[in-house]
């Protein structure tokens, strides 16, 4: 099992840092989810299993103003529980269930690195968890109350354990309440699973099917509402952040040749990044690699559907912290990973801890570098071309078991 080089450090210099990012994120003055009321997504999916409940549609008219349900018939289905639910249970056991979900994704990217779970460890995954209050696709997550990092945490349970993986159901679970982690069985592809390639169609299917027994019109979804990506959001709202809506909003290329060509180098990056990483052995950067294109190439996506970028920027602090402590002293690489994390993660920066370098303010036309704001949704892309390049570079050089 491996060590964190310079661990005691590192659990300083995140405390301290973290210290720092909530009481950036409590003394911001604009909007934050540090309010005790029902975020306006997890409403929705009150309402919606309320309205199922009492045997009414779900896709029949919207819920609150113009905004209607957008997910698969299953969601409707599991999201009648929560209709049980007082106000003050409902924003507890989401949002503390969100943190845990968090919390988990970071243990588990741990344990896939081989990095033994000792009580500090632990600390430090607690302190990263609470840490993610200063990137965006966090706050806005807890904002809304969305659904993201559950759907997360089920294809990481497929994904990421050494041992006792689910055999694909995660996947096809999370695919059955929102379609777009269908795309996460991409890594089962690589990580030659052909098992749980069909564990997760099963799986798939069986929400289909549950779907058409208990929503009474599941057909609508699956015959109208999931052809109109229209109904999710509009493209021009700068907090869309596919390639479909930013190439739409900054150059005019409303979907057609230039997105397709778009989605198509997006996903050869993606290959590319997964076929280097795979022959490193490092599964979790295939999981978040993955996890960041399955937001690019949507049709739709808004800004707080990347929480990949959370086990991204673990697996850079591992990644960082294992090359320097090959060539500094402990003390010294715990703080130059920390350093690496964060540069890494500065194109999802949160408002609420740093305005001027969010996307918040990049998007603004009349700020100085507007462009500054397609850091968000590109970076992603960028750092599997320079992975992949870098690692074909040391591969073709005969380095095919670096660790990195």
């Amino acid at each position: 099992m491996k060590k964190i080089n310079g661990l005691p450090t590192l659990a300083v210099g995140l405390t301290v840092l973290v210290a720092f990012m909530l009481y950036r994120v409590f003394t911001y003055e604009g909007n934050t989810p540090l309010v005790w009321r029902v975020p306006i997504d997890l409403d929705i999916y009150a309402l919606a299993g309320k309205d199922l409940r009492d045997g009414g549609l779900l896709y029949d008219a919207a819920y609150i103003g113009k905004l209607p349900f957008t997910y698969p018939p299953f969601a409707g289905v599991l999201f009648k529980w929560l209709s049980l639910l007082n106000d003050n249970w409902l924003i507890g056991v989401w949002q503390i269930g969100t943190g845990v979900a968090l919390f988990a994704v970071i243990l588990l990217v741990l344990n896939n690195r081989s990095y033994k779970l000792t009580p500090l460890t632990v600390y430090v995954a607690f302190l990263l968890t609470l840490g993610t209050t200063a990137i965006e696709p966090v706050m806005g997550t807890l904002f809304f109350g969305q659904i993201n990092v559950f759907l997360m945490l089920l294809c990481a349970l497929d994904l990421l354990p050494r041992r006792w993986r689910l055999p694909g159901v995660g996947i096809g679970l999370a695919a059955g309440i929102k379609l777009t982690p269908a795309y996460m069985g991409l890594v089962l592809l690589f990580q030659r699973r052909w098992w749980a390639v069909v564990g997760c169609l099963a799986t798939f299917i069986a929400t289909v099917l549950v779907g058409y027994w208990i929503v009474p019109d599941a057909n609508d979804f699956w015959t109208n509402a999931v052809f109109n990506s229209s109904r999710i959001g509009d493209h021009v709202n700068p907090g869309a952040m596919g390639l479909r809506s930013v190439l739409e909003r900054h150059f005019g290329l409303a979907g057609g040749v230039g997105w397709l060509l778009a989605v198509f180098v997006t996903f050869c990056l993606t290959l590319a990044a997964n076929l280097v990483a795979t022959r490193r052995g490092n599964q979790a950067l295939v999981f978040a690699f993955t996890g960041v294109s399955s937001c690019m190439v949507s049709p739709f996506a808004w800004f707080h559907h990347f929480v990949w970028v959370v086990p991204l920027a673990v697996v850079i602090l591992l990644g960082a912290n294992q090359w320097l402590g090959e060539r500094l002293p402990g003390w010294a690489a715990a703080l130059g990973s920390m350093v690496a994390m964060c540069v890494c993660v500065m194109p999802w920066i949160s408002a609420a801890f740093w305005f001027d370098a969010s996307y918040h303010n990049l998007d603004d036309w009349t700020s100085p570098q507007p462009l500054m704001s397609l850091l968000f949704p590109f970076a992603g892309g960028v750092y599997m071309f320079f992975y992949a390049v870098s690692g074909f570079w040391t591969l073709r050089r005969g380095g095919r078991h670096a660790r990195v």
